[in-house]
């Protein structure tokens, strides 16, 4: 449960930025999908991270006056585009990560998986959300060119500190949900 209660605290601090008035930190909702399936043998993680997301977002908009300008039938879009984080950590757990030359895949996978939620959320709004009169993909290719460098970055980030803390500190082990990696 101690990764998890960590994945969980980072992603509520940073998902609403009502939370960040004085420093603003980029979303790590995307990361630590990727880290709940690295770390997770169970699809629970997954399904509490998606519940703590709706949970965020509906709080922010109820409670907190965030505007809903997003929240709108494309809003289902964020379940494909976060099963992809996931389940790229599930395919990064056979890396041996101790073994230096296996980051240089891991962070091809998480740069992929990033790229292609990015596809996912940010299409399925532009595409699915009802606020743009004529979508196209002539369109939508230049806000995806404009948001998705700093939704990768900020992914790929987030991956790679908790990567490192993991493996520097080893507060985040935890044997219920640990993948042995021979076991992948």
């Amino acid at each position: 449960m101690t990764r998890f209660f960590w994945l969980a605290l980072v992603f509520v601090a940073t998902r609403n930025h009502a939370w960040t008035p004085v420093l603003h930190l980029p979303d790590a909702s995307l990361a630590m999908f990727f880290l709940a399936g690295l770390w997770s043998r169970s699809y629970l993680p997954l399904l509490g991270l998606l519940a703590l997301g709706a949970a965020v977002d509906a709080w922010a908009v109820g409670m907190n006056g965030v505007s809903a300008y997003c929240i709108t039938p494309a809003y289902a879009m964020l379940l494909p585009a976060s099963a992809t984080l996931w389940w790229a950590g599930r395919l990064s757990g056979s890396f041996a990560l101790k073994q230096g030359i296996a980051w240089l895949p891991t962070t091809g996978v998480v740069t992929l998986a990033a790229l292609l939620s990015e596809l996912w959320s940010s299409g399925g709004f532009y595409f699915l959300g009802g606020r743009f009169p004529h979508p196209s993909l002539a369109g939508f290719l230049p806000r995806l060119w404009h948001y998705s460098p700093s939704v990768v970055g900020a992914t790929l980030c987030y991956v790679v500190l908790g990567l490192l803390i993991e493996r520097r500190f080893g507060f985040l082990h935890d044997q219920a949900l640990a993948v042995p990696l021979s076991s992948r």
